[in-house]
């Protein structure tokens, strides 16, 4: 597999990528992280999003269906037909370097957590009652959420050359992914999506054209 371009999310709002499971006497809802306690995003939900993009807009683009169907494969078939394998999105390997280093050195470590913590934040909310205006009881809980600008990259890996036709394919589907994570369908997790890093570029594949 050729590993050769990567995709780059850059949170332009506080996002909760959910890992389903809280901590307890901490957050009802935690973010997805790793041993380092460095937020992620993984590479499954990511093509997951890329996927209702293109399904969002694929009507319009009716000369990319060979190319939708290379690279998020064919609807109900169980065998991997795809093109392209999408890694976890993570933070820059030099931030990952600096991280492990802190964390393992003989004297003065930093924890996990304290990383954790220091690359996210906690958000508190309630439900309304209807009838009273006042917060509903028992409805209050903690969301822990990854605090914006921070930018996580997702490696591509091409089993085969890909097609101009399929990156304009996959280039669409980023600039129209504009959310992530929970509540993304209420306008939470704004995020911006690009092929290496480069709007220009995206835009330029977007459009037909090649780099």
């Amino acid at each position: 597999m050729n590993q050769n371009q990567f995709i780059q999310i850059e949170l332009l709002s506080d996002a909760a990528f959910s890992r389903g499971e809280g901590m307890a006497g901490v957050v009802d809802v935690e973010v997805e992280h790793d041993e380092l306690g460095l937020p992620f995003l993984g590479g499954k939900t990511l093509r997951g999003l890329l996927l209702d993009s293109w399904l969002s807009m694929q009507d319009h683009f009716p000369e990319l269906s060979p190319s939708a169907e290379r690279i998020f494969g064919i609807e109900a078939d169980f065998h991997e037909c795809s093109i392209l394998r999408i890694g976890d999105a993570v933070v820059d390997s030099e931030t990952c370097k600096w991280i492990k280093t802190a964390e393992f050195r003989p004297k003065n470590r930093i924890s996990p957590m304290a990383v954790l913590e220091a690359l996210t934040d906690i958000r508190r909310q309630t439900s309304e009652e209807r009838s009273t205006g006042a917060p509903a009881e028992t409805t209050l809980r903690s969301v822990r959420v990854i605090i914006r600008d921070l930018k996580l990259q997702s490696p591509l890996y091409w089993l085969c050359d890909p097609t101009d036709a399929d990156l304009c394919c996959l280039s669409l589907a980023l600039l129209a992914t504009r959310h992530a994570g929970l509540a993304r369908n209420r306008g939470r997790g704004n995020v911006r999506l690009t092929l290496d890093g480069n709007i220009e570029k995206t835009m330029q594949m977007a459009k037909g054209g090649s780099v």
